[in-house]
Parts: C-alpha cells; sequence; structure tokens
C-alpha cells in the first residue's frame, strides 16, 4: 500500500453475521478497570473511526449487536442486507452501553427513538432501520454483495480529501454553534481549494466530462 491512497475503509462481518455481540463471560469475569479515556481498545478504534479524513463505511448483514452494533454507528455509512437484525440487548442483562451508543444513536435517529431501543433492548429489522435513519441502504440478500459493493466502488471514485474536509466539518457542527462552524468550514473549503481534485473537479465542469477524482 505505499504508493496507493486508501480511499475508503470497510467493515464486514466473515460468515453469517456482522457481528452476534459482547462474550458475557469476559464481561463478567475479566473486564478491565475503566479509569483512563481510551484505555479500551474500542474506544480507540471508535475515535479513529470518526476522525479519520476518509470515509468508513459498515457492511451490515445477519445480526448487528451488542458491540459490533455501537461500531457501526460510528461509520459514516451503513449498508445493510434485508436480514439484517440490528440493536442492543444488553440492558436485558443490566449491562450499559459502552462504545458510543450514547453519543451516536440520538444524533443519528432523534432522542426518542434511541430512549425506545436503548431502554427496551429490542432489536430492529432492516425496515424499520432504514425506516428511522439508522441504516442508509438496504438490499436483498442475494444481491448484498454486489450492491453494496456497487456503492463502496462509486465512494471510491470521489474525491477522497474534499469527503475528509466534509467529515470534519460535520464532526466540529456537533459540538460547535453556527458562527464557529461557518468559520470552520471557511477554514477548510480553502485547505480544499489546494488539492489535486479540485482543480479537476473545475475542469471537467468546464471541459463539460466527468471528473476522475485521485483521492488527493
Amino acid at each position: 500500500m505505499k504508493d496507493k491512497l486508501i480511499r475508503v475503509i470497510v467493515f464486514n462481518g466473515a460468515g453469517r453475521s456482522f457481528c452476534s455481540g459482547d462474550d458475557f463471560q469476559i464481561m463478567v469475569d475479566d473486564f478491565p478497570p475503566l479509569d483512563e479515556r481510551f484505555k479500551l481498545p474500542h474506544h480507540k478504534l471508535i475515535h479513529l473511526i470518526r476522525t479519520i479524513p476518509i470515509p468508513v463505511v459498515a457492511v451490515l448483514h445477519g445480526y448487528c449487536l451488542g458491540a459490533g452494533y455501537e461500531l457501526a454507528l460510528a461509520c459514516d455509512i451503513r449498508l445493510a442486507a434485508d436480514n439484517l437484525e440490528i440493536g442492543d440487548h444488553r440492558t436485558s442483562r443490566a449491562i450499559c452501553m459502552l462504545h458510543g451508543a450514547s453519543w451516536f444513536l440520538p444524533r443519528l435517529i432523534g432522542l426518542a427513538r434511541a430512549t425506545d431501543i436503548i431502554f427496551t433492548g429490542r432489536h430492529l429489522d432492516a425496515k424499520e432501520a432504514l425506516e428511522i435513519g439508522l441504516i442508509n441502504e438496504v438490499y436483498p440478500f442475494k444481491e448484498f454483495e454486489e450492491k453494496s459493493q456497487e456503492y463502496i466502488r462509486n465512494l471510491a471514485k470521489m474525491p477522497t480529501k474534499c469527503l475528509g474536509y466534509n467529515k470534519s466539518m460535520l464532526n466540529y457542527s456537533l459540538k460547535n454553534d453556527l458562527i464557529s462552524s461557518l468559520q470552520n468550514e471557511f477554514h477548510l473549503f480553502t485547505e480544499n481549494m489546494k488539492t489535486y481534485d479540485y482543480r479537476e473537479g473545475n475542469r471537467s465542469f468546464l471541459g463539460k466530462r466527468d471528473p476522475i477524482f485521485k483521492g488527493k
């Protein structure tokens, strides 16, 4: 990968599901004390997903539960097969959220819906998850691999640095006021103007052709 740019990062599950959830035995017997920021490896991963200036896509099928569900919430895009079952039943065993659902879920679907899902510990099917905005796309399971890969390939053709700047703007706006967000947008807009893809976008528009972005 030395001379190649990474255009998209993808998380998917091997086998019948994306993730069937936490190992309750480990959580009871071997759970570490939480006394430092990002001490848990999973927290470091969640933080990296949100700050890396590259699109991150979760490709979900079968079960997407527990910690795997929280990892999916952190991603920029969630693509799902129609056999998806997503949620977090840990509440039913008196286990709290741990990997960011309290931050991500209300921002994705609103506080009222997030509270219902968290308090009841219920699972959602793909149809409901799509309707409330928890996932971005749903494909029939037989076409899932083909359709999700097509989405990812199209995303990889986009101007990666521009997407990274836009991702940074969205993250910044979640914790800052309008004026500060406008100033941040202006700053990153001017940074993006220095990129190859910005110039390619303008050249292709004037030349009335499709752009060929290089992600730099």
